[in-house]
């Protein structure tokens, strides 16, 4: 499968909340490198988005019609309107930065970051209106959490194994 690329403008008529534009963009970076089987990605996105404030009042039940809300949006207008819509609405809302680390968090949850994933990313970023030195900064923040994280749980089996 062709890997995606986000799309430049013309975007759907239908309002979004940011809620739904923030899950369309995680959703859509899932598929970002063209496989659309990958486990560890859908489990990250997930994770990510019942952490994030935005859905914090969110049931189960609340996740699957957001799910079937986006379904339905994808099949009537293209997912390429609904993403671009997406975009805007992430924009006008102030939550670009959300989307951004979600989309990060979903991209290397394989363990891989290919070439066109890198790519898809920049041009998230752009479209998010992010400066390289924060998205940077972001990354920083993100991943040295992470790194912390993996030390920690192995000194912890280390400990264990004695």
């Amino acid at each position: 499968m062709p890997k995606r690329r986000l799309p430049r403008g013309g975007g759907t008529q239908v309002a979004l909340s940011p809620e739904l534009a923030v899950a369309m963009i995680g959703l859509f970076s899932a598929f970002a490198d063209g496989d659309v089987s990958s486990d560890a990605e859908a489990y990250a996105l997930g994770e990510m988005v019942s952490c994030i404030d935005l859905y914090s009042e969110y049931t189960e039940e609340d996740f699957a019609d957001l799910g079937a809300e986006i379904g339905n949006l994808i099949n009537e207008s293209g997912v390429e309107a609904v993403v671009s819509q997406a975009i805007e609405t992430i924009k006008d809302e102030g939550v670009e930065e959300a989307a951004f680390i979600i989309a990060l968090v979903v991209l290397v949850s394989d363990g891989e970051v290919p070439e066109d994933e890198q790519e898809f990313i920049d041009d998230l970023r752009q479209a998010l209106r992010i400066s390289v030195d924060r998205a940077d900064e972001i990354v920083s923040e993100l991943f040295s959490e992470v790194e912390e994280e993996e030390e920690v749980e192995e000194e912890y089996d280390e400990s264990e194994e004695e």
